[in-house]
């Protein structure tokens, strides 16, 4: 990610004390296994949609195995892997992204 990009994640929490809720965050997700292991076992409800993922593969948190586990669930879905993408698929390519996102829902709003 570029300075400029990463300038504009900053910007908006500028002290220590504005980013605490972001610093909170990851351990709220991992507090709250019970509820998503609940979600989780509602997944089958979701098998049929449409479903088009964007991985980025440089992405230390979502992996390439996380990424099965996704295909597991969506095994149809339409995968765009960048390998050269980190986290922030949507700022490290932007307008090829934008331009496959339009390509997939105008695609799927004229089989419906």
């Amino acid at each position: 990610m570029s300075p400029h990009i990463h300038a504009h994640y900053l910007n908006p929490l500028p002290t220590p004390e504005s980013r605490k809720g972001s610093w909170v965050f990851p351990g709220e997700i991992i507090g709250s296994t019970n509820w998503l292991a609940q979600l989780w076992a509602q997944r089958g409800r979701l098998t049929n949609k449409p479903v088009m993922l964007a991985w980025g593969m440089k992405d230390i948190a979502f992996r390439e195995k996380e990424l099965r586990r996704w295909l597991g669930l969506f095994p149809k879905a339409a995968v765009t892997r960048y390998a050269d993408a980190g986290h922030y698929v949507q700022d490290e390519k932007g307008p090829e992204l934008a331009t496959l996102i339009e390509k997939f829902v105008s695609q799927k709003l004229t089989t419906l």
